[in-house]
């Protein structure tokens, strides 16, 4: 007879559900071998590949999307049966730091959920970092204890893969544009910059490709430079998310380059509370992100 284990069966759906071994281990608060382990074994009791990995995370094969429909039927009744007698509801105080379009996009489908299901949780959004080294900084201090920022981050922290998006053009939308785009096309009209360490590494990436345009102003936050190039004064580089939805009066606009941002969760290695790590378990689902708008229009992948 095959011998399951529910702990398996939850670690299987934390892969499938978080979208790879390492944000399961991060969701579960174990090693991402025990996760690899657990998920080995279930596959040598069943006799059945059940997910397809790759540089990109993990994917349920036709199997293991049978196994992981079956397997969130049995935690869902182990949950129904320890709900009988139930332990004093869960409380707390959670706060997490992030940036502006973080919060507005990304967040409220997974911070919905918990409401529904741990009400006694309370999440308090701080969406005014405009740097990575602002969310670090909350995390580190105590003042956070989830962030949300892109890499790179310090490695003393606990770093769990959220979403990538796209540095694109901003530019006013009175603007004749040649397809393809290219550099040149923008010599006569001045460069406002960002002003973050995440868009001066891609302004020089775009240097090496040859973008030679001089920074005719810096500005701290994306509605401060959307406003400028609405009104003509320019142009700039900014993250696809912080630009969606497009605003009116501008074009959005690939660069002539790739260019990436790979967000992640950070959180401190120890010291978490459990309400904390509730918290964080609901912000790293894939689900919540996958039914969100920007990712459904292709703004952000996972």
């Amino acid at each position: 007879m095959t011998k399951l284990k529910l702990s398996q069966l939850e670690m299987l759906v934390a892969a499938v559900d978080t979208g790879s071994f390492s944000a399961a281990a991060a969701a579960l608060e174990c090693t991402q071998s025990r996760i690899s382990h657990a998920i080995a074994e279930l596959e040598a009791e069943l006799g059945s590949r059940l997910l397809s990995r790759s540089r990109l995370g993990c994917e349920p094969t036709d199997a293991g999307h049978s196994v992981v429909i079956k397997a969130r039927q049995v935690l869902a009744l182990t949950r129904s049966i320890s709900a009988v007698a139930p332990e004093d509801p869960m409380t707390g105080r959670v706060q997490i730091a992030c940036f502006q379009s973080v919060g507005a996009h990304l967040l409220p489908r997974a911070l919905a959920a918990l409401a529904n299901e741990h009400p006694g949780i309370r999440v308090d959004l701080d969406e005014s970092c405009e740097e990575r080294e602002d969310v670090e900084r909350a995390v580190r201090g105590g003042h956070a204890d989830i962030g949300i920022a892109h890499l790179p981050v310090g490695s003393d922290l606990l770093i769990s893969p959220f979403v990538t998006d796209s540095y694109v053009l901003l530019v006013p939308a009175s603007l004749a544009i040649r397809t393809p785009v290219s550099w040149d096309q923008f010599s006569d009209l001045p460069y406002i910059h960002l002003h973050c360490s995440g868009a001066l590494a891609v302004l020089e990436k775009c240097r090496s490709d040859g973008f030679d345009a001089e920074l005719s102003r810096t500005l701290a936050t994306h509605a401060g430079i959307v406003a400028m190039v609405k009104q003509g004064v320019g142009f700039s580089i900014l993250p696809l998310l912080a630009v969606f939805p497009e605003p009116a009066g501008v074009k959005v606009l690939k660069l002539p380059i790739s260019a990436k941002r790979q967000l992640v969760v950070i959180a401190p290695v120890t010291a978490r509370t459990k309400a904390a790590k509730i918290v964080l378990r609901y912000v790293c689902e894939r689900k919540f992100v996958t039914e969100s708008a920007a990712f459904r229009s292709g703004v952000v992948n996972w």
